[in-house]
């Protein structure tokens, strides 16, 4: 399929949730993955799209944990869209028929077409990835660094920095990074960050000695995952995500 093609099925499938946005709580979006999570009121409302790690949105170590991430940010009155970029695909795992920028125009055709609905806040329409989403959402920043993004922030959770490069960044990005993470080591990220133009817009927080994964309770303080070691630290969890929302609330 063609660029303009998926754009043109991304729209028509926006158009088709429009009308499953009548009532609170989440919505199946017809013939896709995508779910959206709508708050309480009229509108318009802050937005956020999630972008998950390589095991999607039902990871098997913590299957309920990005419905739970939706209902936390739906309760502070953001509406939530959830990036499928794997399930859309009928895939469970992002090895290896999938690439990052595959999960970075997925984002766009999905944050572009929420820019487009009245009940959306398109001055907050924000990006938050996890892990190989985080990735997905850094190529979205990098590869739109020199023309207008549909999104006005980025969050990153532990991404995969390796052989990423600098970029300019056109809107504010912050990497909220474990500092004993061995999978995505933070070191890499704080190297893409300090180097990005202008100085300043990425913007990292390191967490010592949280490993990677470390806002998944589910898990235990530490154990072997594949090559890697992950573990849940609450004291760098509440922290980042106290730090989360004073990215996304608005400037005044």
């Amino acid at each position: 399929m063609t660029a303009s093609a998926r754009w043109a099925s991304s729209m028509a499938a926006g158009a088709a949730l429009l009308m499953l946005w009548l009532s609170p709580g989440a919505a199946q979006l017809p013939g896709a993955k995508q779910r959206v999570f709508r708050p309480d009121g009229p509108g318009p409302y802050p937005a956020v799209l999630l972008v998950p790690g390589c095991d999607g949105f039902s990871p098997p170590l913590a299957p309920r944990l990005y419905e739970r991430r939706a209902a936390e940010l739906r309760g502070r009155g953001y509406l939530v869209v959830f990036v499928d970029y794997l399930g859309s695909r009928g895939l469970k795992s992002c090895a290896p028929s999938i690439t990052h920028a595959d999960a970075a125009r997925d984002l766009v055709a999905e944050a572009a077409w929420l820019t487009t609905q009245p009940f959306v806040d398109r001055a907050r329409i924000a990006a938050i990835g996890w892990s190989y989403g985080g990735r997905g959402v850094l190529v979205a920043v990098a590869e739109r660094g020199k023309g207008p993004l549909p999104f006005t922030r980025a969050a990153v959770f532990y991404p995969d920095c390796r052989a990423l490069e600098p970029f300019t960044a056109t809107v504010p990005v912050l990497m909220l990074l474990g500092g004993e993470d061995g999978m995505t080591p933070s070191r890499l990220c704080e190297d893409v960050a300090r180097r990005s133009v202008p100085p300043g817009t990425v913007s990292t927080v390191v967490y010592p000695g949280a490993l990677h994964a470390f806002d998944v309770p589910e898990l235990p303080a530490k154990m072997r995952y594949g090559l890697a070691t992950i573990g849940y630290q609450p004291q760098a969890a509440a922290a980042a995500w106290d730090e989360l929302y004073r990215f996304l609330a608005p400037v005044k």
